[in-house]
């Protein structure tokens, strides 16, 4: 991609970017910097979402002042970062306007001392260090237009993800990238261009060299995003699911049966998260899980077996790059095997209410509505409704009433021995000894 030519620039009339549509804290923001001779651009995905007419839910700024000159122009700034420095400006109600310094790509020339994370540099440099064309679109407060230096406008008019620069060579450099070419893709039901969807297929394995824990900060960003159906659905085609999930995911791959199970959930999942109401991570993952778990504990489950280790066990032998905090992993454990009881005492009728007393059956009772409903009853135990609805008289025992402990009588001083009651000490004679005569 040619980093010398000139950038289209459309001007205020040709675009649909509206200042009533900028958030007024990033409006100050850019105001102040354009009034201190800086260069204030509105960058990354608000320029993209304003141009699709949505509204974004981050406002980000690139000016050319340096981090310390962001700081005394803002009494609200704070420097955060070790090796990048980031200003964050902060307003009422927990507000964060970051501001970023336009940065470059390090020259290989240069001393090898140096932070590549620190080298600064042009809009033009930094629109090139960015992933995707439709991310690195700026918004210019000083004449309300809209900069493109990587084609990023054509983009979005023809509905297109694309890689900035050479596909394989910049998945190398960072394997998340293929996740986030997936994630625009699904978020905004853009096509993938045809070069950079080939390069994921041929260095999709680099992605399971990723730190397990960034690629839970990365899946949580899809189950709170409201399509993580769509996401999955497209990780699946591109052969990812097995990646980041490991024996779990071949399973979900290659089962049309819980393949499909787990995209009905997602998408339950997805219209929560829509609406207002997200669930729990803990019971986000359950609900990914399911269709895998309730597979193994009918094939592998026996009578009295203890199927929390069960689970426990499968999932730590699954070879799974992304690492679920073991707290969450524990918590998912225990609502799955609820659920499964809840989903067996339907057929059976036969419930062991002890498992009311557990912490985790708000979750699986959650679960529970989710998964035989598609949705969610607030306020509400899904379960009870629905196994009382199935069997009106079946009576709730163990978990409901608490046995009454029996007391031992207390035992009372007998009269015939005073000397547990301080009297005098009476000798008892053996009356069956034989008796002496009398002289």
């Amino acid at each position: 991609m040619n980093q010398t030519r000139e950038p289209v620039v459309l001007a205020r009339s040709k675009h649909p970017i509206s200042r009533r549509d900028i958030d007024p804290d990033a409006l100050k923001v850019l105001y102040r910097l354009a009034r201190k001779g800086h260069k204030a651009y509105l960058v990354g995905g608000a320029v993209r979402d304003l141009l699709l007419g949505k509204r974004p839910k981050d406002f980000d700024v690139a000016t050319d002042a340096r981090p310390g000159q962001v700081k005394k122009l803002f009494a609200n700034c704070f420097l955060i970062g070790r090796r990048f420095r980031l200003a964050h400006i902060r307003f009422r109600g927990g507000k964060i306007i970051e501001v970023a310094t336009f940065r470059k790509e390090p020259d290989p020339s240069e001393e090898q001392q140096a932070d590549p994370h620190n080298t600064f540099g042009s809009p033009a440099e930094d629109a090139f260090r960015r992933d995707i064309t439709i991310n690195a679109l700026f918004y210019d407060i000083s004449t309300f237009s809209v900069i493109d230096y990587v084609g990023g406008l054509d983009d979005i008019v023809n509905r297109r993800v694309c890689i900035i620069g050479d596909p394989s060579t910049r998945y190398v450099e960072d394997p998340v990238r293929m996740w986030r070419v997936l994630r625009h893709a699904a978020r905004h039901q853009f096509f993938i261009d045809q070069g950079t969807a080939d390069a994921i297929r041929a260095n999709r394995d680099l992605l399971g060299g990723c730190s397990g824990s960034r690629m839970y900060e990365e899946f949580n960003k899809d189950l709170h995003s409201g399509f993580a159906a769509a996401i999955l659905a497209l990780f699946m085609e591109y052969s990812l699911v097995p990646i980041l999930l490991g024996s779990v995911g071949r399973f979900l791959e290659q089962q049309q049966g819980p393949r499909d199970e787990l995209f009905r959930l997602m998408a339950a999942h997805d219209n929560l998260v829509l609406g207002g109401t997200p669930p729990s991570l803990s019971v986000s993952y359950s609900l990914m899980l399911w269709p895998w778990a309730r597979s193994v504990m009918r094939e592998k489950g026996r009578p009295g077996s203890d199927t929390t280790r069960m689970l426990t066990d499968e999932l730590a032998a699954s070879g799974m790059s992304m690492v679920i905090p073991k707290g969450i992993r524990a918590n998912a454990v225990h609502a799955l095997e609820i659920l499964e009881h809840m989903m067996s005492a339907l057929d059976t009728g036969r419930m062991r209410w002890s498992l009311l007393k557990r912490a985790s059956y708000r979750d699986a009772s959650t679960l529970f509505s989710l998964v035989t409903c598609g949705s969610l009853a607030p306020g509400e135990d899904a379960f009870r409704n629905a196994f009382q609805a199935r069997y009106p008289d079946a009576q709730e025992r163990g978990g409901a009433r608490k046995r009454k402990r029996r007391r031992r009588p207390r035992r009372k001083p007998s009269a015939q021995h005073p000397q547990e009651s301080g009297g005098p000490r009476v000798v008892h004679h053996d009356h069956h000894a034989q008796r002496l005569p009398l002289l």
